[in-house]
C-alpha cells in the first residue's frame, strides 16, 4: 500500500467524519460537495479500505474508518503542535484570539475584562462570540470556550475559573410593598423568581456557621439571568441572579440586595481550550490571565 502523504486529504477525511455530512464539511472547507467527495473518495482508494457508508440519510464511519479517524486526529494535532510550537518560539502571541462564551458570560462576566487583556497584548487581536455563533465544533472555531459546563466538541479541556457568586436582590418597591426578608426562611413568604422548572427550587445560605437551604417558590422561572432581572427590576418579585449580571443594577439603587455574602452557588465558570501539547502563545497567555483575574476574586466572594 503506498504511503499516504497527502494531508489536505487527510484533513477532508476528518472534517467529513467529525460533521457526518458532505455538504457540511465543504462548507467549513470552502471546498464543493464534489471534490470534498473526490478527496475522500480518493483516499479510500489509496488505502485499499472504505472509511465512511454513505446514505440517504448522511454519513457514517465504518469499523475501520472510526479507528482511522481517531488516528488522523492524533496525527494532525501532533503536526499542529509543531506548527505552534515553531510560531511560540519565532514570534510569541501573534494574530486573533477567539473566545466563545454564553450570552450572558459574554456580556457581563468575559467582556469587562477583554480591555486589561488587549491593553497588556496590544499586538492581538480579540474576537468574543456567543455559544449560537455556528454549528461548527468548537475547537474547530475558538481558542477558549468559557461557560459553566464542558462543551461538546472534541479534543478540549478546561481549568476551573471559581465559583460564580450570586445575590438575592429585588426593587425597593418591592420590598416597600410586601416587607424587607429578615432571614432567609422569610423567603417561603415572597414571591420568589427561579431558574428553571427543571431544577430544585432551594436557595442555599451560609450564616458563617452552618449551611441551610430554603424551598422558595413564586409564579416566574426563566433560565435567563437577564429576564429575570428584568422581572425583579419590575417589581414581580425576588431574583437570585449571579451578581457579574446584576452589578450595575445593584450599584445604581435599581436593586437592592438581601443577605449579603450568605447566598451560595453550587454553579463554577470555567475556561476550555485545545488538549495540543504544545498550546498557542495567545490561548495560553488568555488562559492564565483569567485564572489571574478571577479566581481570587470568585471564590473570595464565595466565601
Amino acid at each position: 500500500m503506498p504511503a499516504v502523504r497527502d494531508l489536505n486529504k487527510l484533513n477532508t477525511f476528518v472534517r467529513v467524519a467529525e460533521r457526518r455530512s458532505f455538504t457540511k464539511a465543504a462548507q467549513d472547507l470552502r471546498m464543493t460537495p464534489s471534490i470534498v467527495s473526490k478527496h475522500v473518495s480518493e483516499l479510500e482508494d489509496m488505502l485499499g479500505l472504505s472509511l465512511l457508508t454513505r446514505s440517504t440519510h448522511g454519513v457514517a464511519l465504518t469499523e475501520v474508518g472510526e479507528a482511522f479517524f481517531r488516528q488522523c486526529l492524533q496525527m494532525l494535532a501532533d503536526l499542529d503542535g509543531v506548527v505552534v510550537a515553531a510560531r511560540n518560539r519565532e514570534r510569541g502571541a501573534y494574530g486573533t484570539l477567539r473566545v466563545q462564551a454564553g450570552g450572558g458570560l459574554a456580556d457581563w462576566f468575559v467582556a469587562p475584562l477583554m480591555a486589561e487583556f488587549m491593553a497588556r497584548h496590544p499586538q492581538l487581536r480579540v474576537e468574543l462570540v456567543t455559544d449560537a455563533a455556528s454549528e461548527t465544533p468548537l475547537e474547530d472555531r475558538c481558542d477558549a470556550v468559557i461557560g459553566d459546563k464542558p462543551p461538546t466538541g472534541l479534543g478540549m479541556i478546561g481549568e476551573d475559573l471559581g465559583a460564580i457568586r450570586h445575590v438575592i436582590c429585588a426593587a425597593p418597591d418591592y420590598f416597600r410593598a410586601h416587607g424587607l426578608p429578615k432571614t432567609p426562611q422569610d423567603l417561603r413568604a415572597h414571591n420568589c423568581l427561579t431558574r428553571s422548572p427543571f431544577t430544585a427550587k432551594k436557595w442555599r445560605f451560609f450564616d458563617g456557621r452552618r449551611e441551610s437551604a430554603v424551598e422558595v417558590k413564586g409564579g416566574f422561572c426563566s433560565n435567563s439571568p437577564a429576564a429575570l432581572i428584568r422581572l425583579a427590576l419590575d417589581g414581580a418579585g425576588i431574583a437570585r441572579v449571579p451578581l457579574y449580571a446584576a452589578s450595575q443594577d445593584l450599584e445604581a439603587g435599581r436593586l437592592q440586595a438581601v443577605f449579603g455574602e450568605a447566598a451560595l452557588s453550587d454553579e463554577r465558570v470555567s475556561v476550555y481550550y485545545s488538549k495540543a501539547k504544545h498550546l498557542p502563545a495567545k490561548t495560553r497567555l488568555f488562559v492564565d490571565f483569567l485564572k489571574e483575574a478571577c479566581v481570587p476574586a470568585q471564590d473570595a466572594a464565595n466565601g
